[in-house]
């Protein structure tokens, strides 16, 4: 993994821009800071963000590299310094990011403990029903 893959796996969107300053509201939405705006527009993903004003978009990366002025290598090593990130080593699997749908794996067993006991209980009305 390198620099960008390294920040991108253990850093979110939503995790810089509240470390830079921008007040993240409701829905994941905040003001802004690319042009004036006075009410919440730019939407803040897990992956990327997107501003609805003023088009601006991008990954933590861009964000980080549009808010401070800087390139891409010089915003992800600014991001690695601050979340302190060896940028030589991959993350532990710890750090890096939960699953898109953590709940999932849950649910599918719920779903299938369902099935089970309605399949028990199906069995049973037919064991009555002889």
């Amino acid at each position: 993994m390198n620099l960008f893959e390294n920040v991108k796996a253990v850093v979110t969107v939503r995790q810089a821009a509240e470390h830079y300053g921008l007040k993240v509201g409701r829905g994941n939405m905040a003001c802004c800071p690319f042009h004036n705006d006075h009410t919440p527009s730019m939407k803040l993903n897990e992956d990327y963000f997107y501003c609805f004003g003023c088009g601006a978009t991008g990954d933590v990366i861009g964000l980080t590299a549009r808010l401070f002025n800087l390139s891409n290598y010089e915003a992800a090593q600014k991001l690695a310094y601050d979340f302190g990130i060896d940028p030589d080593k991959p993350p532990a699997a710890a750090a890096l990011r939960k699953p898109k749908y953590p709940l999932a794996k849950a649910f599918q067993r719920e779903e299938l403990h369902c099935r089970r006991v309605l399949c028990d209980y199906l069995h049973l009305l037919e064991h009555w029903k002889v």
